[in-house]
């Protein structure tokens, strides 16, 4: 571990990444995080989960003269999840903006979702991305539109069940973060775990109509893999249910189910002969139209067949008796 914070000084927002084989990505990801603009006194975390090539080397190469960082090169491969919540627990600033290490950052992106959350006090920020299909060094000194709009929800839960998150980039208060517990480590892709479990929390969000991502050419990439993004959509708001159907309002229920029925539908269409023949398409139907309270039974039994699926990687932590 490389720490070279100055105890003095108030941090200002920690960047948290996680790490896993991304060496053709990382000399441009981390031009971008580290130029980032107008920020006082940045934090850099940086977790690698045992990476196979030289991606921490070039970590400590592009840091060495940086201060705030913080480099955790992991001796057990754990996945995405507990790996980002490892770097999470870390953090000091006052503000947290995760990201995969291959998102490229709009230079002034960070500071503007900053300037966005101190205007309306809201506890969350989050953005659009776009796939540009070009080298990540071709797109490491960009900026955002200076004409971009942006929406405030006062009411956090909403924004998120509103949403569709695929990749991170959002910009949450600490506090709040780590209150929530980060990302569910019982479902392997973060994306979706950490809106919901910080939404439920947050005081405001805002949603961004620009890029705060953006995205170089893709080598080999989860967001490709449709089945596991159906498996982790699917289970990310099935253990919400599990959890914190008690304390949730029941408006934000019914959306929860409606949203765990639709993953299940979206991987049933995909990849089951007939679907429109199937109970699937008959329930997804039946939620839509009368939004039905959540029944477990047929959770659960959702559940065990995402559990089947071979070649879906899972966290350590998912608990597969159902």
């Amino acid at each position: 571990m490389n720490n070279d914070t100055l105890e003095n000084e108030e941090i200002d927002v920690s960047f948290v990444m996680s790490v896993y084989n991304k060496e053709y990505y990382l000399p441009s990801v981390l031009d971008a995080l580290l130029n980032q603009t107008g920020l006082k006194n940045p934090e850099f975390i940086f977790i690698d989960d045992v990476s196979k090539d030289k991606s921490v080397e070039i970590l400590r190469e592009k840091t060495k003269n940086i201060k705030n960082v913080v480099i955790v090169a992991k001796e057990v491969n754990d996945g995405i999840s507990i790996t980002v919540n490892q770097g999470i627990k870390l953090a000091r600033g006052k503000w947290v903006r995760m990201l995969d290490s291959d998102d490229i950052l709009p230079l002034d992106s960070t500071i503007k979702m900053i300037e966005l959350a101190n205007l309306h006090n809201a506890d969350m920020v989050y953005g659009k991305f776009t796939k540009t299909g070009k080298e990540p060094w071709l797109i490491s000194n960009e900026v955002m539109d200076e004409n971009f709009s942006y929406k405030y929800f006062p009411d956090a839960m909403q924004a998120v069940l509103g949403g569709h998150f695929i990749r991170m980039g959002q910009l949450i208060k600490r506090e709040i973060l780590q209150k929530a517990g980060g990302a569910d480590e019982r479902v392997f892709i973060q994306d979706e775990t950490i809106p919901l479990r910080v939404g439920r929390l947050a005081n405001g969000a805002i949603r961004m109509f620009s890029n705060v991502i953006l995205v170089p050419k893709e080598t080999n990439n989860l967001s490709k893999n449709t089945v596991q993004l159906d498996n982790d959509r699917f289970f990310a708001n099935y253990y919400m249910l599990k959890d914190f159907q008690e304390v949730l309002r029941p408006k934000d229920v019914l959306k929860l189910y409606e949203r765990a029925i639709s993953s299940n539908w979206k991987y049933v269409k995909k990849n089951i002969k007939n679907p429109y023949l199937t109970w699937d398409f008959g329930y997804y139907l039946l939620v839509k139209t009368f939004k039905l309270n959540p029944c477990f039974e047929h959770l659960d039994k959702i559940a065990k067949r995402f559990l089947s699926l071979e070649g879906i990687l899972r966290s350590k932590k998912q608990d597969k008796n159902i």
